[in-house]
């Protein structure tokens, strides 16, 4: 055998103990509850990692289905599977009426390095708050104020009339459907997709990535709009206010309204009018 196959017989071996090592240390297990509900609950989700996936479903009932991961690489101490196990037989979640609350509760030093994403099936009803270190959000079919952040991850939410809508992440792209009512979008590094209509204000603002807004071709709306590296391009007619340059656009549309403000450090700005648009 020569000393290249020698070295190469070796390597292999190496990355498959590796791996088992890997494989025999790391966690995983699953948590499945379901909580009843009188009325239109407001409900709390947080998670260090992980990622947060909220659907509709009936009316009088929470369905959270957890999936839960750790390694003991990551752990200062203890038995991965034991932790695991703690978990599972406690979820992390309370219950007073119609609040709820999911994520760390209790004793929460047994959730350090521990990564558990969120399936939940809650009323188009329920006011959201949803909250990940590191990971992505997905809320579909939501009517109530949502709010969503992440430290780390991309936002994508499709609503049904949401009053109020707030979502923040540190890097990822935000993407939102339905977008009705007050409107708080901002991403550290990312693009914003927005299709909806423009009742009250909209705030979109991004370090570095482009604004798409998608509205209907009849939309009242004050524009106010700048890029540091990039330009502003709006579909629909519209008046013009003070000093207007490719980098800044400010003026009214259709008779004006409430306000849409959208900033980026390094990116275009679209204002797109095609009617159908909002309901991609």
């Amino acid at each position: 055998m020569s000393h290249l196959s020698r070295r190469s017989l070796f390597a292999t071996a190496v990355l498959a103990l590796t791996t088992a090592a890997a494989t025999a240390f790391a966690a995983d297990g699953t948590f499945d509850k379901t909580l009843s509900l009188s009325g239109a609950p407001m409900v709390t989700v947080s998670t260090g990692a992980g990622h947060i996936h909220v659907t509709p479903g009936p009316d009088n009932q929470l369905h959270v289905i957890g999936h839960v991961h750790a390694n003991s690489g990551w752990l200062s101490s203890g038995d991965p599977d034991a932790v695991i196990r703690q978990i599972v037989a406690n979820p992390p979640i309370t219950q007073t009426g119609n609040i709820i609350n999911i994520g760390h509760t209790g004793d929460h030093q047994i959730y350090n390095n521990v990564s558990i994403d969120y399936d939940i099936t809650a009323p188009k009803s329920t006011a959201l708050t949803a909250h990940t270190g590191s990971g992505g959000i997905e809320v579909s079919g939501l009517s109530g104020s949502v709010s969503a952040n992440s430290g780390s991850g991309s936002l994508h939410l499709s609503l049904l009339n949401s009053t109020d809508v707030r979502t923040r992440t540190g890097s990822g792209g935000i993407h939102i459907e339905g977008a009705t009512g007050a409107l708080h979008a901002s991403t550290g590094s990312g693009s914003i997709d927005i299709a909806g209509s423009v009742n009250s204000d909209w705030n979109l603002s991004t370090g570095s990535g482009g604004i798409h807004a998608h509205l209907p071709d009849n939309a009242h709306f004050n524009l106010n709009a700048s890029t540091g590296s990039g330009s502003v391009h709006v579909d629909q007619p519209m008046m013009m206010q003070g000093s207007i340059n490719h980098h800044h656009v400010s003026g009214t549309v259709n008779g004006g309204g409430p306000t849409l403000h959208a900033s980026t450090g390094s990116g275009d700005i679209t204002i797109h009018g095609n009617g159908t648009a909002a309901q991609r």
